[in-house]
């Protein structure tokens, strides 16, 4: 099923024009991941969306086994910025076809290249849209994790986090303004150099572990809420 998304995603895009006036900024690498399980069956629970990039990805596996058999887990994983269209024009496709019960949403660690203020209206696009195309799911914003300095683990890297930590401040804004419950996954590592890769950026097995319980414990809260 992944493969056939991503492939319904690759064809889609040849032939709808990007919703985005301004001009795309690319990275280096731009890459998609789609994973949708029991995506064949109609499901007897509800399905849970997580949306983010690596970081995401990393604890994705630790979230859907700690949610067991009260979800079927989706992710859909990117390097693309909010405000990149072709974000929005894959992330739309998802939602169409499936629906969730439960997403649980970040983005904040790609598009250096674009302001905080375009990070700003990007979001504010995001949450609009989760919100007109997934009208009956319990929306939960998830907090960009630190950026620490390869060189030196102790250290955050200066430039990259702070950053973080003012686009982590509009989301918080925003996800107020819309009533969004918050997983703080910056506050859970901000003090835990023993939670991090080498890189400074990702993280090692107890890292990925604390993330997945922490966004467990928050999904978990919000399908309490779902009618199913």
């Amino acid at each position: 099923m992944r493969i056939a998304l991503s492939a319904v995603i690759a064809a889609v895009l040849l032939f709808v024009p990007s919703g985005g006036a301004e001009e795309v900024i690319h990275e280096r690498i731009e890459w998609s991941d789609v994973w949708i399980t029991n995506a064949d069956r109609d499901p007897d629970k509800p399905r849970v969306l997580l949306i983010g990039d690596s970081i995401v990805r990393g604890y994705y596996n630790g979230v859907e086994k700690e949610l067991g058999d009260r979800a079927n887990c989706a992710r859909f994983t990117t390097s693309k910025f909010a405000g990149h269209p072709d974000f929005l024009d894959e992330l739309g496709l998802i939602l169409r076809r499936f629906s969730f019960g439960v997403i649980h949403v970040n983005n904040g660690l790609h598009g250096w290249d674009y302001t905080e203020e375009q990070y700003r209206e990007a979001i504010r696009d995001l949450l609009a849209m989760l919100k007109r195309e997934a009208p009956d799911a319990k929306l939960i914003w998830c907090m960009s994790t630190p950026w620490r300095d390869s060189q030196d683990l102790s250290r955050f890297d200066e430039e990259k986090n702070t950053r973080v930590q003012a686009r982590n401040a509009i989301a918080a804004e925003l996800a107020a303004e819309a009533g969004i419950p918050i997983t703080d996954l910056y506050a859970l590592s901000a003090d835990r150099q023993d939670h991090f890769a080498s890189d400074g950026v990702h993280y090692n097995e107890e890292g990925r572990a604390a993330q997945a319980t922490l966004v467990a414990e928050a999904i978990t809260k919000q399908l309490e809420r779902v009618q199913f």
